[in-house]
């Protein structure tokens, strides 16, 4: 049966009634460089001295006087080491007496210290020497503020004389699992019980995100556990999650101490997994009610949760990276925004082939494999039904080279 979208909110007006309703204020900390891979730059960082100071070797050599190569090859029969050249390796400085270096692959050193010069050189003042200020500059600009801070980057800082760096804090998402059936990770689950899957997915889904993770303990489906958890949360959190009670069931309280501590943003979107989403503004802050399936749980963060952590970081919402593959099997997208499972394989020529997994029904993959699966496709309300042979854009959900 097709859902009824008529009282849902559509993905992209529910996230722009959300970005209207929370403005946070952007904060800075100081942070040690070692700590700093994966933050944000809060302003922009200057060097703050030349590099090399002076000058350095561009290679390993020996530093010379160009002005003995004035009129072509000199006589070295009679030079002796650090009278009339001197080793300066890559990156070395070397004495003011010589301005230039050769390489050492032109250089023939004996026992006895002489020296000869082969090759056809062309030996000039500053001939392979890195002038001071060629790696950088004083008072340069090294990086600047909103960005995201790589290896490399912590290096060139470490260069420009930084050890500790101003970043944009990161937020502090909570995480309440509700559910009476549920139990922790690591217990064998009894009939009828559950197990709390979503706080794992949350804890480490949440860094890769931009956010600190706040979890909380399982919260039983009783509606005053369930408003302490809230309260409790809402003073050390940016953005609070609750997971669960989202629906019409006979236990489902979240939505309904939304409407009583806060004010409502939107009840349901056109998305599934997920759909009956609920957003709040609750003191301040926006509490978000997740689906209890997994993939529900998932796709709603993916989308909702990832783009208020970027809207607090000042950042763009970050996009996979997609490949053309050709369906095996027929893929009927629903009147609204689904997150479609897909398993890629290759065929015999390298070409990619997308196998649809469905969620629900009598060909159900399971939770296990959708959550797991190597692609997804996210479709916009009014795809057309795509058939097998037909090509389809998929976003990666692991790197190109694991499939």
């Amino acid at each position: 049966m097709r859902p009824d979208v008529k009282n849902l909110t559509p993905k992209p007006k529910a996230l722009e009634l959300m970005l209207a309703a929370w403005q946070p204020k952007a904060e800075t900390e100081w942070i040690l460089l070692a700590d700093a891979k994966g933050r944000i730059l809060a302003e922009d960082i200057f060097a703050k001295y030349n590099l090399p100071i002076v000058r350095a070797s561009h290679m390993d050599g020996v530093a010379v006087r160009s002005e003995a190569f004035a009129d072509g090859m000199p006589d070295t029969s009679g030079w002796k080491p650090g009278t009339d050249f001197v080793r300066a390796d890559t990156g070395d400085d070397f004495d003011d007496r010589f301005d230039a270096v050769i390489a050492i692959e032109n250089v023939s050193l004996t026992a006895d210290g002489s020296i000869s010069f082969t090759g056809n050189l062309n030996v000039s003042k500053g001939f392979n020497v890195k002038p001071c200020g060629a790696d950088m500059k004083a008072d340069s600009l090294i990086l600047k503020e909103g960005s995201l801070l790589r290896a490399q980057d912590l290096a060139v800082l470490a260069m420009g004389g930084h050890d500790k760096v101003p970043v944009r804090r990161r937020p502090v998402v909570s995480f309440i699992p509700t559910g009476s059936e549920l139990v922790p990770a690591g217990t064998a689950p009894a009939r009828g019980q559950n197990i709390d899957s979503n706080s794992i997915l949350a804890r480490e889904l949440l860094p890769d995100m931009g956010a600190e993770p706040l979890l909380h303990p399982i919260v039983a489906d009783d509606p005053e556990p369930l408003e302490r958890a809230l309260e409790e949360m809402l003073p050390q959190s940016d953005i609070v999650l609750l997971n669960a009670g989202t629906s019409k069931g006979s236990e489902d309280y979240c939505a309904t101490l939304l409407k009583k501590r806060g004010e409502i943003i939107f009840q349901g979107v056109a998305a599934v997994p997920g759909r009956p989403m609920t957003a709040a503004i609750v003191d301040g802050t926006p509490v978000i009610n997740l689906s209890g399936p997994s993939f529900a749980a998932f796709y709603s963060m993916d989308w909702m949760v990832r783009a208020l952590i970027c809207h607090y970081l000042d950042r763009p919402v970050p996009q996979r990276e997609t490949v053309r593959a050709t369906l095996t099997g027929d893929f009927n997208p629903p009147p609204l925004s689904i997150m479609a499972a897909f398993r890629l394989e290759h065929d015999a020529d390298g070409h990619y082939l997308a196998t649809p997994l469905a969620l629900r029904g009598p060909k159900s993959a399971g939770n296990a494999a959708v959550m797991t699966t190597s692609g997804v496709y996210v479709s916009t309300p009014g795809d057309a039904p795509f058939h097998a042979g037909d090509e389809i854009e998929i976003e990666l959900m692991c790197n190109r080279s694991d499939l």
